[in-house]
């Protein structure tokens, strides 16, 4: 899963793959990188009968495990039979190009304290509501009441549970089918995603699949011309259930990996504090440092946060595991990101 080869694999080949493994664990380590594909090509009709296959061939291994446990409790008879059921996952993409605007909050009729990016996308029943452009989510996520408007398809008995950077544990998301999710004039067409009681966001399993596009503070831009130069070339990184956007930076003389996450609300958050703090809030709890950051051979001075509640995950640098950064949302007014996971040239450039 993490070579450069398991990056680029399509399920079939990571499955054909672990059928030649002979080793027990091994076998099981191999089979969870399936599943976790399968989730992220949206491949759902495809996921029971594997799903059952692994559980019933690791059924020991399974059940002495707590996270494999919750991994292989996550569907029920019923919500397998209904992912048998689904159409094939597509995708047409937008022919040309097209500017959509992002918005700052989630209605022009709900103003909140958090500037956050939201894109209009529309159902197959017409229903539009807004979602947070979320690079910093793996797996696109809908609001509960949001679902039963855009008429979404919950499997019934079908849990997952989930945490999130920010110090959140073992918060419980159902699963649902999006029979039809448009973005501009890009159609997404039998799409599984996970329901809750949270924002709607639009996350990276979806994102990167849609070509090559251009994130600026006002607009998203589908089929955007490459980028004239690339001052950080970004890596899409793969791990289990989860994709990320990173790039290597240097906070306060640190060799380290920022993590693109438009869905945090400020600029700079560390996993590790700085040396004095200038200022300390509760509720959360943060600190904030201030530090000299390094991109792409630029220098600045940047104030960065730091929440000891935080559970920000570490990022491999040089065959090291290493405290990541997040850059969020506020960096905006700074950078623009430019995504082409299809070509492997994404860029994260000064504006």
């Amino acid at each position: 899963m993490e070579s450069e080869q398991g990056q680029k694999a399509s399920p079939a080949q990571m499955k054909q793959r672990c059928d030649t493994v002979m080793d027990a664990e091994e076998h099981l380590s191999c089979s969870v990188s399936v599943l976790a594909r399968l989730f992220e090509s949206k491949a759902a009709n495809l996921l029971p009968e594997f799903y059952l296959a692994t559980k019933r061939r690791h059924a020991r291994a399974i059940e002495q495990d707590p996270e494999l446990k919750a991994l292989f409790s996550m569907f029920g008879d019923q919500s397998l039979e209904a992912l048998r059921a689904v159409g094939n996952f597509s995708l047409t993409r937008a022919k040309q190009r097209e500017v959509l605007p992002i918005h700052p909050f989630p209605s022009d009729h709900y103003v909140t304290d958090e500037v956050l990016p939201y894109i209009e996308v529309k159902a197959a029943n017409g229903v539009t509501s807004r979602f947070i452009v979320d690079t910093g989510a793996p797996q696109t996520r809908v609001n509960l009441d949001t679902a039963k408007l855009m008429g979404i398809q919950l499997l019934p008995d079908a849990r997952y549970r989930y945490s999130t950077f920010y110090g959140e544990h073992d918060l419980s998301a159902s699963l649902g089918i999006f029979e039809s999710l448009r973005i501009g004039t890009s159609e997404f067409r039998n799409v599984l995603v996970f329901v809750s009681d949270r924002d709607n966001l639009l996350g990276l399993d979806l994102l990167a699949k849609l070509g090559r596009l251009k994130v600026t503070k006002k607009t998203l831009t589908l089929n955007a011309e490459p980028p004239a130069r690339c001052d950080s070339p970004i890596t899409y990184t793969r791990l289990d259930i989860n994709q990320r956007l990173t790039l290597p930076a240097r906070l306060e003389h640190r060799a380290t990996v920022a993590i693109i996450d438009t869905g945090n609300v400020d600029y700079l958050t560390s996993a590790l504090p700085g040396s004095t703090a200038i200022q300390v809030t509760g509720k959360p709890r943060s600190q904030t440092f201030r530090g000299e950051l390094s991109m792409g051979g630029h220098i600045q001075l940047s104030t960065y946060k730091y929440f000891p509640d935080f559970t920000i995950p570490p990022s491999m640098l040089l065959g090291k595991y290493v405290p990541s950064i997040l850059l969020g949302w506020q960096a905006f007014k700074d950078f623009e990101l430019n995504l082409d996971v299809d070509s492997g040239r994404s860029c994260f450039n000064r504006i």
